[in-house]
């Protein structure tokens, strides 16, 4: 709302009519992933009656337990981005309200079901990720991908046992850091082991910035196509991304700071669902001779 010549936003407005002072809220991030930057941005926007501040567990356990020692008792809410980031503020702060995204499997750490906890879905289902990557780019059938175990292990499961239905082959390599991922990637686009393309699951371990950055340059020269579950990467250089839409995870993670700031504190709320789409880099596709059928390029979100 504007009055006058000074912006008011609208979760402030609300704040004040409500009597509510704004809280101390801490935005606990397992790795700086600039992929997750849009939905930052949007969870600002709608939390912007908030105080809110960002801490880079930098993927360290360590790290996050110092980082959570400095800020116990000083906030009223935690944001939790991927695995690492939302397990150690469930464990060592779970007096605190918390609210979490990128996790891919948020049941195996605990984090349904539970009062003061909530979060936003962050996973197209394997199956539908894979066939909207068929769709773009049909005579690529041996699909090798790179994760961790803990971030991503349930995800590459569900697609190995889709593969078969979709007529496809996953080649998966896990990887602990991504000091592996040199010689797991470099398996994977030479010899006997060579893959049509490499899809990366939004896995906290694979889309460090320098990790990111490796992979994009070591599959372009090897002239594969990267398939990703983040849009954000279709700007960096994937061929394609099926995910949920980035900004709408950030509106819903700020509609959850507000309601968990105020008298739904300690209440049980549904995890919530962002919308999907469907992205495609038509430049990346021909530089590659990929031919991006008609039909999919009418359904994509966004093309580039």
């Amino acid at each position: 709302m504007r009055l006058g010549r000074k912006w008011i936003p609208a979760g402030a407005l609300l704040l004040a009519a409500a009597g509510l002072p704004a809280a101390e809220v801490a935005v606990l991030k397992s790795s700086d992933a600039a992929a997750w930057r849009p939905a930052l941005d949007a969870l600002k926007r709608s939390a912007s009656a908030h105080n809110l501040t960002e801490y880079d567990l930098r993927n360290d356990r360590a790290e996050a337990e110092r980082v959570l020692g400095t800020i116990k008792g000083k906030t009223a809410v935690e944001v939790a981005l991927g695995p690492l980031a939302a397990q150690a503020a469930h464990e060592l702060a779970p007096e605190v309200p918390l609210i979490f995204a990128m996790v891919p499997d948020p049941a195996k750490l605990g984090l349904t079901g539970l009062a003061g906890v909530s979060g936003v879905a962050f996973s197209v289902p394997a199956k539908n990720q894979l066939a909207a990557f068929r769709m773009v780019n049909p005579h690529a059938v041996r699909i090798g991908v790179l994760y961790s175990v803990d971030g991503s292990g349930k995800l590459v499961q569900e697609a190995q046992k889709a593969a078969s239905v979709l007529r496809l082959s996953i080649v998966d390599r896990a990887v602990a850091s991504d000091k592996e991922i040199p010689e797991a990637l470099r398996g994977m686009l030479k010899g006997d082991q060579a893959v049509d393309a490499v899809w990366l699951p939004p896995d906290p371990v694979v889309l460090g910035e320098d990790a990111r950055r490796y992979i994009m340059a070591e599959t372009l020269k090897a002239q594969r196509p990267v398939y990703a579950s983040l849009a954000a990467l279709v700007g960096e250089g994937a061929l394609v991304a099926s995910s949920p839409d980035s900004a709408s995870i950030g509106e819903q993670l700020g509609d959850l700071v507000n309601r968990l700031t105020g008298p739904e504190r300690t209440a049980k709320i549904e995890m919530m669902v962002p919308r999907l789409e469907l992205i495609i880099n038509k430049k990346m596709a021909d530089k590659m001779k990929i031919e991006v059928p008609a039909d999919a390029l009418k359904v994509a979100s966004k093309v580039f």
